[in-house]
């Protein structure tokens, strides 16, 4: 088990000093928290805003393989960045985690953020009674993470790529089954009422 801040730099989302304005013309994409699929952990790049941002030194562009973790509200959950347009900055709710390769592959790591014990870590270290939770960067930071051998992190990710894979085939099935099931309703409704009529 190894802290979080040895196998990755962490860094906060991006603060704006206003109201984001949307901008047609901005230099700048923004991923903000309307962008993001809480349930299935991805994200929507489609309507995405555009901004022209006050940037400061600290500020990080988002990079491919960057774990993007929401900070805010009662839920946590972490999203991996691969399809993002350039340049990119994620918006304050967000902290930015950067992990290299060599140690703690990043897909490994998203994996082990979404998992049981990291929601049991941050119930414990967020204080739940307040109306909007937040994650303390240190927290985050102190998290311990199991970091097995790279070989092995390669397996899990295999695996849980798989698992996810059939979990959307799953549900285009029961999606489709749904709509099939509408229209022969639909079909026996429209039936009824022309042989009543």
């Amino acid at each position: 088990m190894v802290r979080l801040q040895d196998i990755a730099e962490v860094q906060s989302g991006y603060l704006s000093r206003g109201k984001i304005e949307p901008a047609a013309d901005g230099p700048f994409y923004l991923l903000q928290a309307k962008d993001v699929d809480a349930d299935r952990l991805t994200y929507r790049t489609d309507e995405i805003v555009r901004i022209h941002p006050e940037l400061s030194r600290k500020d990080w562009m988002l990079k491919r393989d960057d774990i993007v973790f929401m900070a805010r509200g009662a839920r946590n959950f972490s999203l991996l960045m691969q399809d993002i347009p350039d340049p990119s900055l994620a918006a304050a709710c967000f902290f930015i985690i950067r992990t290299s390769q060599q140690i703690c592959l990043p897909q490994y790591l998203w994996w082990y953020l979404n998992q049981k014990p990291v929601e049991d870590y941050l119930l414990r270290e967020s204080g739940r009674g307040v109306h909007m939770p937040v994650v303390r960067r240190a927290a985050l930071e102190n998290m311990e993470i199991p970091v097995p051998p790279l070989e092995m992190q390669h397996k899990i990710v295999a695996l849980d790529s798989l698992m996810r894979k059939e979990q959307k085939l799953l549900d285009d099935m029961a999606e489709k089954r749904k709509e099939l099931a509408t229209i022969a309703c639909m079909n026996a409704a429209l039936k009824g009422d022309k042989s009543r009529g």
